[in-house]
């Protein structure tokens, strides 16, 4: 029987792709507010999970074995959201013994160390960095066993994600649109992510691992390179920036939040790829359809 596992935050991008993509699984999804895409063999429960009782009934429900909570990783208003849901998920999964896997990210650094390791230490200079350094504490010790997965920056090649629908957009307003010369980051293909965990789930694994993608890419040649690959011309109000210009609170010099993934790529088979590889293997992908 296939272990039964259960996705926070279906509706999410990479909550999509997880479910998507967990053909070896039982795979069951919650959602809040947003709307999720109808997909084969999976399950979808509506739950809050700052809401204790319905987070218990949830559970008593589904009985999953392993948990990815991708819930609450929104930048915007309600930043408080990510600690209550952190906390009440640790506690619930290390009372019933399900296996728990917490997905963080590169901004509970400040950009002044990198490339950071799993034992880096932690210094959010951002409101939502700080918000998912305080999950990430509670997690540990309300779970000890619990997993914490930090990623990066993560991307769609088959369609545009939002991101780059915003930056393709642009390309036809003729209003300035500016991407960052001085913020580098370990992007990942969010299909590579989500076979990167799906593949961790089904191992005994706690603390902390860093699974970003390989090669170090500032927003600019980031940018260039997606739009190369949805065939998309740049335009000339598509230009370069500086975080300094942009008023954003980061560090006063070049901001590098650059993970060194290299603990788990020894643990995986899932290979994690560049932006430049991921590219290939979608094409690949997209020429056989077209045959």
């Amino acid at each position: 029987m296939n272990p039964r596992l259960l996705v926070t935050g279906g509706a999410g991008f990479l909550g999509t792709h997880l479910l998507r993509q967990a053909k070896s699984f039982t795979a069951t999804g919650t959602l809040h507010h947003t709307p999720a895409t109808a997909l084969p063999n999976v399950t979808f429960h509506v739950c809050d999970l700052e809401q204790p009782e319905e987070v218990r009934m949830l559970l008593d429900r589904v009985q999953p074995e392993i948990m990815i909570h991708t819930a609450c990783s929104d930048q915007g208003a309600n930043l408080s959201a990510i600690v209550s849901a952190a906390g009440l998920l640790a506690i619930q999964s290390d009372e019933r013994r399900i296996r728990f896997i917490h997905l963080s990210t590169d901004q509970v650094f400040d950009g002044m160390a990198a490339p950071y390791i799993e034992t880096s230490t932690t210094c959010p200079i951002n409101p939502y960095g700080k918000a998912k350094s305080q999950a990430e504490d509670l997690v540990r010790s309300l779970n000890p066993q619990a997993l914490i997965v930090r990623t990066s920056l993560l991307y769609a090649l088959r369609s545009p994600d939002r991101q780059t629908r915003h930056l393709i957009q642009a390309t036809s307003t003729g209003n300035p649109f500016r991407l960052f010369m001085d913020e580098w980051r370990s992007s990942i293909w969010v299909e590579n992510l989500a076979d990167a965990l799906l593949e961790i789930a089904t191992k005994d694994l706690s603390g902390i691992l860093h699974i970003g993608g390989p090669q170090a890419l500032n927003r600019w040649d980031f940018g260039m390179q997606l739009l190369q690959h949805f065939n998309v011309t740049p335009t000339s109000n598509i230009q370069k920036g500086t975080i300094q210009e942009s008023g954003l609170v980061r560090p006063p010099n070049l901001t590098n939040l650059t993970f060194n993934s290299s603990k788990a790529q020894q643990l995986l088979q899932t290979p994690l790829l560049s932006l430049s590889e991921a590219r290939m293997i979608a094409q690949k992908f997209s020429d056989n359809l077209s045959e």
